[in-house]
C-alpha cells in the first residue's frame, strides 16, 4: 500500500517493506525487471510534492513507481529512481520471513 509518492515516482509505503518484498521475491525469480511497469493507486492527497518526499531520501529496497492511478488523473511518472535488484536478505526480519512462505523457499535454494 502507497501512503505517499510524488509525481517524479518517489513512492513510501507503511514502512512494514511487504510491498518491496513482495516485488523482490518476483524480481529474484525473474517474472519482473528494471522494465516492469510499477503501478499503484491513491487518493490526490497523497500525491505530494517532490520536497516532502525527495527520491535521494529512498533506501535501495524501496519501490518507485511508474503509474500513479488517483479519481481525477492518472500520471506516468517517467521516474529515474532504480528498482530494487531483488531481495536484501540483511534487511529481512524473522517475523517477515515468517509470514511469507516464499522466503523461506527462496532462502533454501541459495548457496550459502
Amino acid at each position: 500500500a502507497t501512503v505517499a509518492c510524488t509525481r517524479q515516482g518517489a513512492r513510501v509505503g507503511k514502512g512494514k517493506g511487504y510491498g518491496e518484498v513482495e516485488y523482490g521475491i518476483l524480481r529474484e525469480i525473474g517474472l519482473v525487471n528494471e522494465s516492469t511497469p510499477v503501478a499503484t493507486v491513491v487518493h490526490e492527497v497523497q500525491i505530494v510534492k517532490e520536497t516532502l518526499l525527495p527520491s535521494v531520501s529512498l533506501s535501495c529496497h524501496d519501490l518507485p513507481v511508474d503509474i500513479i492511478c488517483s479519481p481525477n488523473s492518472v500520471v506516468r511518472t517517467k521516474t529515474t529512481i532504480p528498482k530494487p535488484r531483488g531481495i536484501y536478505w540483511e534487511l529481512i526480519s524473522d517475523v517477515m520471513m515468517n509470514d511469507i512462505g516464499a522466503l523461506k523457499e527462496l532462502r533454501s535454494l541459495k548457496p550459502s
